[in-house]
């Protein structure tokens, strides 16, 4: 099994004795072999020092590429050249001092099948309309705004879209993507969350909305039977709506952090998940500092509010 490296060398790269300037592009081949029951590992480097070299690069099918440090002119050449038999690629720090920020990048239909293009400086992605080869896509550290056109990514298994500018999500762009597993939304700046319709995903397992800042969360019309892994702390949460009888087989959750839940209300949420499941509630940070009451050994902190009547899971 090979597994492709591809390093781009920035066009500022220092060199160590001389301070002299290159752009000369090295890629380099990670070789795994089996030799005596063990997995021998190697790496096969050249340098391409022209156009011409890179334009007759060629890499073999189904293997990954890491493209880092490198130009727009040298990613372009190579998704318009040699990229054409690649599955799987990553482009990474493009939005590192010394790189050319990648503002839009073009998703082309049919090409790959995981992209994972993270710290690009991405603002915009452009997803062509029913997109059924991309499996995963990871755009973390990022500074998208909107999710886009992601529900065209008919087949898509997961999504991470941490550490972007997202302010508002609707649960409706991911009704007709059913081989969803993993939905990652960590660390945006998300206000409010909202479903028209009732949403069905049945495969989901894992959804993360940790580290935003939604104050009212309502899931009545979230339907994830096979829901596992449920991260929501750090956000500044006091209640959910619609939470009983949601996510029945939801063990692993998070909800500490900066939420101050009602306390009536979180007791009444800490019975039901208890109820006929094995539970784990993750913390993640150090004990807070609680003003009131706190549960679970000050990892999460909870008020008394004056009761409204709503106090109802």
């Amino acid at each position: 099994m090979l597994l492709l490296q591809l390093v781009l060398l920035s066009s500022l790269l220092l060199a160590a004795a001389t301070s002299a300037l290159t752009d000369q592009l090295n890629i380099c081949q990670d070789e795994f072999s089996t030799k005596g029951g063990f997995i021998v590992h190697h790496t096969n480097c050249r340098d391409y020092e022209d156009d011409a070299a890179l334009t007759g690069a060629h890499f073999d099918e189904d293997h990954d590429l890491w493209i880092r440090n490198g130009t727009i002119e040298d990613i372009d050449q190579l998704l318009n050249g040699s990229l054409y038999n690649i599955s799987k690629l990553r482009i990474s720090d493009m939005a590192e001092p010394g790189n050319s920020p990648i503002e839009v990048f073009p998703i082309d239909s049919g090409r790959f099948s995981t992209l994972e293009l993270t710290n690009d400086g991405i603002a915009e992605l452009r997803i062509p309309e029913a997109d059924y080869r991309l499996t995963h896509l990871n755009v973390a550290r990022n500074k998208l705004k909107v999710l886009g056109n992601v529900k065209e990514l008919k087949v898509l298994k997961s999504l991470t879209f941490d550490g972007n500018e997202l302010e508002h999500v609707s649960m409706d762009d991911f009704m007709e993507m059913p081989e969803l597993f993993s939905i990652s939304l960590a660390g945006n700046r998300i206000r409010t969350i909202s479903a028209e319709q009732q949403i069905m995903i049945v495969k989901l397992r894992a959804l993360d909305i940790s580290d935003n800042q939604l104050s009212q969360l309502d899931v009545t019309q979230w339907k994830f039977p096979q829901l596992v892994s449920f991260y929501m702390h750090d956000n500044q949460l006091n209640r959910i709506v619609g939470l009983r009888g949601k996510f029945k087989n939801v063990w692993d959750i998070s909800m500490g952090g900066t939420n101050r839940w009602d306390c009536a209300w979180f007791d009444k949420v800490l019975e039901y998940l208890k109820q006929d499941r094995k539970f784990a509630m993750k913390m993640f940070g150090d004990p807070l500092n609680c003003a009131e009451e706190s549960r679970m050994e000050g990892f999460i902190c909870c008020t008394n509010p004056v009761d409204d009547g709503e106090n109802t899971v």
